[in-house]
C-alpha cells in the first residue's frame, strides 16, 4: 500500500537526483529490482491516536541487509485511507532525520501522503541502520476510524548499472485507530470488527498469454461477533496495471468459476481492484459468524500483451457497519511477483521437398566420364560412391548453420534426404556398369 500511495504521489522517483533521473526515465519497468536490500520496520507505533489530542511518537528503522553501502534517497510516509475522506491538513507529521535531534515539518503532498527526508542523501552502510523518529497530531475534525500507516524509502545501490540500481524499500501496514474528539453532540463511533485475511499460493511468477494459476484467499473471524463482509484483491505497482489484460476468477459456492469485478480507487490511482462480486449469481456480501473461516478458491492469468513489470497482490476485506460503527478494512499481507514475456511462437517447419538443390548438387559431384564409358577400374568403385555420399556445399553449410542455431529447422532433413538420394546415384552408377562388364564377357 505504502508503495502505490507513493507512486501515486510523485514523490517516489522525483526526490532522485538528477544523475539518476535520466535512467529511470528511459528503463524498462523490468530494469527496477522486486525486492529491495534496505528492510523497513515500525517500531513504537501505539494502536490509537486520539482526533484534536496529543500527538502520539514513533519510528521507522531502514537496514541495509547486504554487505555494501546504500543510499537513501528519499521516503514517504502515507495513511492508508479506507473511505473515511480524510481531507488535507488533518494529520500532520513532524520528523527527524537520522543523526539529528530536531523536528522538522514533513511536505503533504496529499490527503495523509508526506514527503520525508526530500532528498536527504543518506547513506547506510553495510549492515547499518538508519532511524526516523516520526510524531503525528490529529486535528479534532478528523475523521474517526482505522488507518493503515505505511512507509517506503526509494534507495539505489551504487554497485549495479544505472537501470538497475534502484529499488524500494517497504514496511508492513499495521492497523492504527484514530479514536474521535467526544463532544455532547457526537455520539462516539467505534469502528466496525474486521476479519483475518491472508492469500495462500500466489504464484512468484506468471506468464503472459498461459493458463490460469490458483490460490487461495482465507477469511477468519476471531472478533467474537458476526461479520458482514466485502472481499477483494488489490493490485499495485509502479504504474496501474491494465484491467484488460487480467484474468481473474473466483469459485462460487456451486462451483461455478465467475469473473471477478474490476475497479479503482480515487485516492490511489496505481491500485487495481478485483472484486469478488457475483451479482445475481451470489450474494456480493460475505456472512461470516464467529469463530468461523470461509476458503475462496481464485484464480489468475495475463493476456499474451500484459507489460513486463513486477506486482504485489494483497486481498482487502471491508466490514459493513452495525449499529454505531463506522466501517473497517482489514488487509491481507503483499505477495510479490512478477509478470514475464508471452513465450515466441516457434519457427514453422520445412518440408523436405522444399530442398531438392542438395541432392542435384551432389548428383554433379559424380564424373560424367565414369558414367558413360566402359567398365571401371576395381578401384574407381569405391572411390565414386564415397564422392556420392559427401555432402555438397550447400549441405556442408546447411550443417554449419544447425549446429550454429542459424537456419530454418528444416535443414537436417534436407541434408538427410540429399544424402540418400547421392548414394542411390551412386549404386545406381556402379550396377549398370557390371551389367555391362557382365555383356561383354558373355
Amino acid at each position: 500500500m505504502a508503495a502505490a500511495a507513493a507512486l501515486a504521489s510523485g514523490a517516489a522517483l522525483t526526490s532522485a537526483p538528477a544523475a539518476l533521473a535520466a535512467p529511470t526515465a528511459t528503463a524498462a519497468p523490468q530494469g527496477t529490482q522486486a525486492t529491495s536490500p534496505v528492510t523497513a520496520a515500525f517500531g513504537g507505533l501505539p494502536d490509537s491516536v486520539k482526533a484534536g489530542g496529543a500527538p502520539i511518537e514513533f519510528s521507522v528503522t531502514l537496514k541495509n541487509t547486504v554487505d555494501h553501502q546504500m543510499d537513501v534517497l528519499g521516503s514517504v510516509l502515507t495513511l492508508a485511507d479506507p473511505g473515511l475522506g480524510i481531507k488535507p491538513g488533518q494529520f500532520k507529521l513532524e520528523y527527524q532525520a537520522p543523526g539529528t535531534t530536531g523536528w522538522q515539518a514533513a511536505e503533504e503532498r496529499g490527503a495523509a501522503v508526506w514527503d520525508v527526508d526530500r532528498n536527504g542523501g543518506r547513506h547506510v552502510a553495510a549492515g547499518a541502520e538508519a532511524v526516523y523518529r516520526l510524531r503525528l497530531t490529529v486535528a479534532a475534525d478528523a475523521p474517526a476510524g482505522r488507518v493503515g500507516p505505511g512507509f517506503n524509502a526509494i534507495v539505489s545501490d551504487p554497485t549495479l548499472p544505472p537501470e538497475q540500481r534502484i529499488s524500494t524499500a517497504l514496511s508492513t501496514s499495521p492497523n492504527l485507530v484514530v479514536a474521535p474528539a467526544v463532544t455532547p453532540t457526537t455520539p462516539a463511533t467505534t469502528p466496525a470488527a474486521t476479519a483475518d485475511v491472508r492469500l495462500d499460493g500466489v504464484p512468484a511468477v506468471f506468464t503472459a498469454g498461459t493458463e490460469s494459476k490458483p490460490f487461495k484467499l482465507v477469511l477468519g473471524n476471531t472478533s467474537g461477533k458476526d461479520l458482514r463482509l466485502v472481499p477483494a484483491i488489490v493490485f499495485q505497482g509502479k504504474d496501474l496495471l491494465p484491467s484488460g489484460t487480467v484474468r481473474f476468477e473466483f469459485q462460487a459456492p456451486n462451483g461455478d468459476w465467475l469473473e471477478g469485478t474490476p475497479g479503482g480507487d480515487s485516492d490511489h490511482p496505481a491500485w487495481l481492484c478485483m472484486g469478488l462480486r457475483a451479482g445475481s449469481k451470489d450474494a456480493d456480501v460475505v456472512v461470516l459468524p464467529k469463530g468461523g473461516t470461509r476458503t475462496f478458491n481464485l484464480r489468475l492469468a495475463f493476456t499474451k500483451d500484459a507489460p513486463v513489470v513486477a506486482e504485489s497482490l494483497l486481498a482487502r476485506v471491508g466490514s459493513l457497519p452495525g449499529a454505531g460503527e463506522s466501517g473497517a478494512e482489514s488487509f491481507s499481507p503483499r505477495a510479490d511477483f512478477t509478470i514475464e514475456a508471452a513465450t515466441g511462437t516457434p519457427a514453422p517447419t520445412t518440408p523436405v521437398t522444399s530442398a531438392p538443390a542438395a541432392p542435384a548438387t551432389v548428383a554433379a559431384a559424380v564424373p560424367a566420364a565414369q558414367v558413360t564409358t566402359g567398365a571401371p577400374s576395381p578401384a574407381a568403385e569405391p572411390v565414386q560412391v564415397a564422392a556420392a555420399a559427401a555432402p555438397a556445399p550447400a549441405a556442408v553449410e546447411a550443417t554449419r548453420l544447425a549446429s550454429t542455431g542459424g537456419g530454418s529447422s528444416s535443414a537436417p532433413m534436407a541434408i538427410t534426404g540429399a544424402t540418400a538420394i547421392a548414394l542411390g546415384i551412386g549404386t545406381l552408377v556402379v550396377a549398370r556398369r557390371r551389367q555391362r562388364a557382365q555383356g561383354a564377357g558373355n
